[in-house]
């Protein structure tokens, strides 16, 4: 039994690292409202500002450090208008992490369409 248990350890952990969250499919509107494939306009958020802020857990369940918030995202990214909230993760036996993911401040990027060229 306990030749069991460690050959399903060793197989857990060569494994690899498998994705738990998919930012394209957690991806949603700061009102929680879910944002569909099609009304990603990817030129428009690769301009926006990002912020990221993780949690790393143990057992997928039990966190071991990190402040995954989104206020803390927002802060590390410079962001002061959240417009799009998403999840990213990934899990590694016996640890994962759990990453929220922030952008906004688009108002900029209107901004600076809106600038002449110099």
């Amino acid at each position: 039994m306990k030749r069991l248990g460690a050959v399903v350890l060793v197989l857990a952990g060569l494994c690899g690292c498998l994705p738990t969250h998919d930012l394209a499919k957690t991806l949603r509107y700061a009102d929680n409202t879910p944002v569909g494939v099609e009304n990603i306009k990817f030129l428009d958020l690769n301009q926006m500002k990002r912020g990221e802020a993780c949690t790393f857990n143990i057992f997928y369940v039990i966190p071991l450090f990190g402040d995954g918030s989104i206020l803390t995202a927002a802060r590390k990214g410079s962001i002061n208008n959240v417009e799009l909230i998403g999840q990213t993760g990934t899990w590694y036996f016996p640890f994962s992490t759990d990453c929220t993911v922030v952008y906004g401040d688009k108002s900029a990027i209107i901004q600076r369409q809106k600038e002449p060229a110099k």
